[in-house]
């Protein structure tokens, strides 16, 4: 199917910054996944002892991945509205900035996973800031092409 599609309409930079980001979404549930079997072969937890991850706090690492999910699927959802419509409808050149937001994405999620010290959670913040700020730029770009 991706074949036919390539096909029909190559896909862009910013196409392919979509796919990354569904990427990084979905290793983000590989992990969390492997983590919890590894637990359960051990024996150290039952497959009825596990919380949603989005929903405790941050004290284990599969704690931070399940939240750092939750947050790019949130964003996932708004980036690929402003992709798809300008694919659709406007003809603004945001492929950069779609890489860019890629990049800001994936220090936000290292920073998620590694620390909740004061120093991690403000580089997640600023690589949040500026993936949101990238964002409506190129929300912005994409309105005026409309």
């Amino acid at each position: 199917i991706f074949f036919i599609a390539q096909t029909i309409l190559p896909l862009t930079m910013s196409g392919q910054a979509l796919m990354q980001m569904v990427g990084i979404t979905v290793a983000h549930i590989v992990i969390v996944v492997v983590d919890r079997n590894i637990r359960m072969l051990r024996g150290t937890e039952k497959p009825t002892s596990f919380g949603k991850t989005r929903d405790g706090g941050e004290f284990t690492f599969a704690d931070r991945v399940g939240k750092s999910h939750a947050n790019c699927v949130e964003n996932l959802v708004l980036f690929a509205a402003v992709i798809l419509a300008n694919q659709a409808y406007g003809r603004a050149n945001i492929d950069d900035l779609a890489q860019y937001y890629v990049y800001a994405r994936i220090i936000q999620a290292g920073a998620h996973w590694t620390s909740v010290g004061e120093a991690g959670v403000t580089v997640r913040f600023l690589a949040f800031l500026t993936s949101f700020t990238i964002l409506c730029i190129m929300g912005y770009k994409t309105y005026v092409t409309l």
